[in-house]
């Protein structure tokens, strides 16, 4: 006859201190990883930013120092002169010798908007991607600094990491 063997099952205690371990990992690495997500977003949409500004400038440049939106009757008609090819007095051209400055108007990586607001209230309102002030010819992100909702799901992941800590740790 063989002897009986013995079967060593995982205790309650090194259970617990596994989750709670787990637990401690998980609260400090989903919050970097979202920090990474969130700079991500920032530089693409700093880049994208650079991109049309450059657009902007060049057609001002090539347009004699005529910034894109004077004499454009609607928004469409800025992002055409932005898109398409143009004469020297910004009439939009298929063999215009200038341009096209941009492929595409980019959408903005934080609020997922590719809309071009002109001017009206300062940027942040978070209607559109982005705000062309008519003034200044500059054009900035439009959004919120919190249009995201990563910082509210941190804090559900830190408060269900707590609750779960003190279930563990009466």
């Amino acid at each position: 006859m063989c002897p009986p063997l013995h079967h060593r099952a995982f205790s309650l205690v090194e259970l617990i201190i596994v989750v709670v371990i787990i637990g401690i990992i998980g609260a400090i690495a989903v919050p970097r990883m979202s920090n990474a997500a969130d700079g991500a977003a920032r530089n693409a949409v700093l880049g994208d930013q650079t991109a049309l500004q450059r657009a902007l400038d060049l057609y001002e440049v090539e347009h004699e120092g005529v910034m894109a939106h004077v004499g454009a009757a609607d928004l469409k008609t800025l992002y055409f002169r932005l898109l398409k090819n143009s004469d020297l007095d910004g009439t939009i051209n298929e063999s215009g010798i200038f341009g096209p400055y941009i492929n595409e108007i980019p959408a903005n990586k934080i609020n997922g908007l590719a809309k071009v607001r002109r001017d009206g209230a300062a940027a942040g309102v978070n209607t559109h991607g982005w705000r062309y002030d008519t003034t200044t010819g500059r054009i900035e992100p439009d959004h919120l600094a919190s249009a995201t909702g990563r910082k509210a799901k941190l804090e559900s992941i830190e408060k269900a990491t707590g609750d779960l800590v003190k279930v563990i740790k009466p």
